[in-house]
């Protein structure tokens, strides 16, 4: 599992778009649900910290994927763990499922 395989996966489960608002920052200054989908991607290993440091004001700062520990939240290894794990990849279509006939 590298990188470029992640983002195939996150594009097509619909991860993508919180993959580049945690990138370019917008995520933390959004706030509300986009904040909160993009710290539970995090959390869950479906999305990870950009390549730099993201200051949102001058009392929180966004950590780079290199200053966490190696399999701590937002580190590329959790999204490697996350995205190899086949219950995860199941979940996710399941999601998917139950989205398209909700709507």
């Amino acid at each position: 599992m590298n990188e470029s395989k992640i983002q195939e996966l996150q594009k097509q489960f619909g991860y993508d778009l919180y993959q580049s608002l945690i990138n370019s920052g917008e995520a933390w200054k959004s706030g509300g649900t986009i904040t909160k989908r993009c710290k539970e991607a995090l959390l869950t290993g479906a999305c990870y910290l950009p390549y730099q440091e993201y200051k949102v004001n001058i009392f929180v700062l966004v950590p780079s994927r290199y200053q966490v520990g190696k399999n701590a939240i937002g580190s590329i290894n959790r999204s490697k763990k996350y995205w190899s794990d086949q219950w995860n990849i199941s979940q996710e279509i399941g999601k998917n499922i139950h989205q398209s006939i909700t709507i």
